[in-house]
């Protein structure tokens, strides 16, 4: 498989309107914890964006190495998305889904996870935004490898990071009682496992561009009947008084 600006850009195209038809469906249907949901398409419409203008600048001759400015910031706005919200906002995105009819249990799990997340995607991402040596752009086999360098690199390992990136994008929507949303959580890892196992020398990559593909669900998701929600179990009604 290869890739390269036009199915970037393709993507972002195709991702833009499906994003503001899945808002559509969720004001249609009432249901506004389900509008983060609904906006992740758009939002990884943006992201495929910004990874095309990459390709194009690193197709350019020049591209390579010392790459031009406007390369640079674009990809950092494609690492933006990819390391500094989708942690936080997958967990976000599951705790509004689910509403109140998530169990106190899961509700919390979730909180801890969109903290953790925040504090994991920023100081992902803070970092190579701060110093650009951080950050080489090279192409390997058809894919662009975003050759960072973490605060936590030489101390994390790359199985750890992976590892808790995967819980923090896939294990929230699996906690939310929606058929549909833990599909779309379940398909996630999937890709995540695929990108993994496939295409770990461009894994940043390939991943953001197969969870652009599933986002495309998410007009599907929103569109799931609302369960009702959680109610406590009726109070009995004691012994009359003597």
């Amino acid at each position: 498989m290869c890739f390269s600006s036009t199915a970037s850009f393709t993507a972002a195209v195709v991702l833009g309107p499906l994003g503001l038809l899945a808002v559509r469906q969720a004001r249609r249907i009432g249901q506004a914890g389900r509008l983060p949901l609904a906006l992740t398409p758009w939002l990884f419409s943006l992201q495929q964006a910004s990874e095309g203008v990459v390709w194009l600048g690193l197709d350019d001759p020049g591209g390579h190495g010392d790459v031009a400015p406007l390369t640079r910031a674009a990809a950092l706005l494609f690492l933006f998305f990819a390391l500094g919200l989708w942690p936080a906002w997958m967990p976000w995105l599951a705790l509004r889904f689910g509403g109140s009819g998530l169990e106190p249990w899961r509700r919390r799990l979730i909180q801890l996870l969109a903290l953790v997340g925040l504090a994991f995607g920023l100081g992902l991402w803070l970092p190579l935004a701060l110093d650009p040596d951080r950050l080489q752009l090279v192409v390997v086999g058809g894919s662009i490898h975003y050759a960072t360098t973490f605060l936590g690199s030489g101390v994390i390992s790359h199985n750890l990071g992976s590892g808790l990136f995967a819980l923090l994008v896939a294990l929230p929507p699996l906690l939310v009682p929606s058929g549909r949303l833990r599909l779309f959580g379940l398909l996630m890892l999937l890709a995540f496992a695929l990108a993994q196992l496939a295409y770990l020398h461009a894994f940043t990559s390939v991943w953001c561009f197969f969870a652009a593909l599933l986002s495309a669900l998410a007009v599907w998701v929103v569109a799931e009947p609302p369960r009702p929600p959680l109610t406590p179990p009726p109070r009995t009604a004691g012994p009359p008084p003597p």
